[in-house]
């Protein structure tokens, strides 16, 4: 009997193999039909590694693919022991899609030793240009606040949760988030700041596991674990936003100079 399958049934079929082949799930061989024989079968010849089997070209076929250890977001974060040797493991991850489509890899503009680091939380299209971030029209609004707390670019050390530019300026998924994680907690820690600043609803939420809107997590501190430390981050409404609700700078502006007094006691 033939099974017919609609486009979004194959799609969404091809995406679950993919995933079983990830975790190292490998195709049963298929069985031959036919009545059983009490002779002794003849033993049947060793593959040859250096010739694909035809098992392998079936599972190939199907959407089955060998897992690649450059997936693994997590191993390779860990695996870095510097920042260089973190930007070189994003450089090799292959693990989120937006890697297909941004142009440059952006890491991180600023001063490696500065006390404030700032997580943002995906770059634009100026950003993938240039390969840094916050350099658009919401970086340099950023810049400005920054400089009016007595704050330059080499007081600051500035990065993104998601390293790679969605799309259309989208907001990335929660699958992308997820994917790049790893190295955004790998990247504070390797940083070791004394101050975090979490710019925007995005990277709040990821790094501090809240469901709560900005609106609410910003104008208060809270304790960011890692690595057995406790690391004092101060989430804020993202610059973009304030772009399009300027009303909104108010608040802004309360919450930088609770970084500066925060700043000013270290």
């Amino acid at each position: 009997m033939t099974l017919h399958l609609s486009p979004e049934q194959i799609a969404a079929l091809k995406s679950t193999l993919d995933w079983w082949a990830r975790h190292g799930v490998e195709p049963l061989p298929e069985a031959t039909p036919g009545p059983r024989s009490s002779a002794p079968r003849a033993s049947a010849p060793s593959p040859n590694p250096a010739q694909p089997t035809a098992s392998a070209a079936a599972a190939r076929a199907a959407g089955f693919r060998q897992p690649n250890p450059e997936d693994d977001g997590l191993a390779l974060a860990q695996s870095a022991g510097d920042l260089e040797a973190l930007r070189a493991a994003l450089e090799r991850f292959e693990g989120c899609n937006l890697k297909n489509t941004a142009r440059n890899l952006v890491f991180s503009r600023g001063n490696p030793k500065a006390r404030l680091m700032i997580m943002g939380e995906a770059p634009g299209r100026e950003e993938d240009e240039a390969a840094l971030p916050f350099v658009g029209e919401a970086g340099q609004l950023l810049d400005k606040m920054l400089a009016a707390i007595g704050l330059a670019e080499d007081d600051v050390y500035i990065t993104t949760i998601v390293p790679w530019r969605p799309p259309g300026n989208r907001k990335p998924t929660e699958g992308e988030v997820e994917a790049c994680l790893p190295f955004a907690q790998r990247h504070i820690a390797l940083k070791n700041p004394d101050l975090l600043v979490f710019a925007g609803g995005l990277s709040a939420q990821s790094l501090l596991k809240s469901k709560t809107g900005i609106m609410s997590l910003r104008g208060r501190w809270h304790d960011y674990a890692i690595d057995g430390k406790t690391i004092a981050a101060l989430p804020m409404i993202h610059p973009s936003f304030l772009l399009r609700r300027p009303q909104e700078k108010a608040k802004a502006w309360q919450d930088l100079l609770a970084l500066k007094t925060r700043l000013a006691a270290l």
